[in-house]
């Protein structure tokens, strides 16, 4: 009986000495491990402060980027297709540069894009575009609106311009060939895709327009 008392006593004195050795601290190493830790909190603090001081300028950057990016969008000068039509003369101006840009190829190419490409196309041509003038852009082949009609295999297109008496009998194209050549062209290289319509678009123009010599 005696040893397990023997061994209770023994760690009632291991417990006691260290609550002894807690009570005996220097009061000042207390104290400054406390004031150790009163140092280091404003550390965090100013880290805050600094991070909240640094979000007013990235947003205010942000604020002045997006504003720049407002103004020149709206100092842009706006589309062909999106200028005000009322004012005929100013458009009329336009037409040396839209023709420059491309011309109908120009516009047809934004067709997506547009909300009226063709009643756009249809303005321009009562003012002064050439419906058969060539695609002159130096990164473009040299297309006029109805080889580009042909190209897109685009049928309600091909008779807008055969509607806005576009020349049938012109040279164009990377091939320099007429209109149902350039078609013709097309078919054979790349016979996945069905260019029949357009062919008897073309095909029925060009027969009436030769019963229409006839007659005269």
């Amino acid at each position: 009986m005696w040893k397990p008392i023997a061994i209770i006593t023994a760690i009632v004195a291991v417990v006691m000495a260290g609550i002894i050795f807690w009570l005996a601290r220097d009061p000042g190493q207390v104290n400054a491990e406390r004031a150790s830790a009163a140092i280091e909190q404003p550390a965090d603090t100013e880290t805050t402060t600094e991070a909240g001081a640094n979000a007013p300028a990235s947003s205010n950057g942000a604020t002045a980027a997006g504003d720049a990016a407002n103004a020149q969008a709206a100092t842009a000068p706006k589309g062909f297709c999106e200028r005000d039509f009322e004012q005929v003369e100013a458009r009329e101006a336009d037409v040396a540069d839209l023709q420059a840009a491309g011309g109908l190829v120009h516009i047809f190419e934004r067709e997506a894009r547009l909300e009226d490409p063709y009643g756009c196309a249809d303005f321009y041509l009562a003012h002064g575009l050439d419906v058969d003038a060539v695609d002159e852009r130096d990164d473009t082949e040299p297309l006029t609106g109805l080889f580009y009609a042909i190209q897109r295999n685009d049928s309600k297109m091909l008779r807008f311009m055969i509607a806005h008496d576009a020349d049938l009998e012109k040279r164009a194209g990377a091939k320099d060939t007429r209109a149902m050549g350039y078609a013709y062209y097309l078919a054979l290289k790349d016979q996945r895709i069905d260019r029949n319509e357009i062919i008897g678009i073309l095909d029925g123009a060009l027969t009436r327009q030769a019963a229409a010599a006839d007659s005269s």
